[in-house]
């Protein structure tokens, strides 16, 4: 069975839309937040992540479940245990410059990087 290693991240995500707020830079007027997930990744740099509680304002706050739920799945794994349905995890970017990037992520990202070329040459918006 491969070890994997638990820890949390967060991603800049959108909480809401406010017209009031909307600007040059930000013309939806988009209000950001944070939301909070666990990174799994075994010794190949092989990821999955899952997404922890809810979005937040603050990092922090999108960061503290994960932290803990990080830290009892690290425990779990030392006693030779999977979190429960870790099949279900959503499989995520390999960690850079580990065998497994070297075995798929360089394409995965070059793949992604013309896919967007192609989306900025139709004028998509991410």
């Amino acid at each position: 069975m491969p070890t994997w290693t638990f820890h949390a991240a967060a991603d800049i995500v959108v909480l809401g839309t406010d017209p009031e707020r909307a600007d040059a830079v930000n013309p939806r007027g988009h209000i950001y937040g944070f939301a909070g997930y666990v990174v799994a990744e075994d010794r190949s740099g092989n990821r999955r992540r899952w997404h922890v509680g809810k979005p937040a304002h603050r990092e922090a706050d999108a960061l503290a479940p994960a932290e803990r739920l990080a830290a009892a799945l690290n425990a779990r794994m030392a006693a030779g245990k999977l979190p429960v349905a870790f099949e279900v995890w959503t499989a995520d970017r390999p960690a850079y410059g580990s065998d497994a990037w070297i075995a798929y992520g360089e394409a995965d990202e070059m793949a992604l990087e013309l896919r967007e070329a192609e989306e900025d040459a139709w004028g998509f918006q991410r």
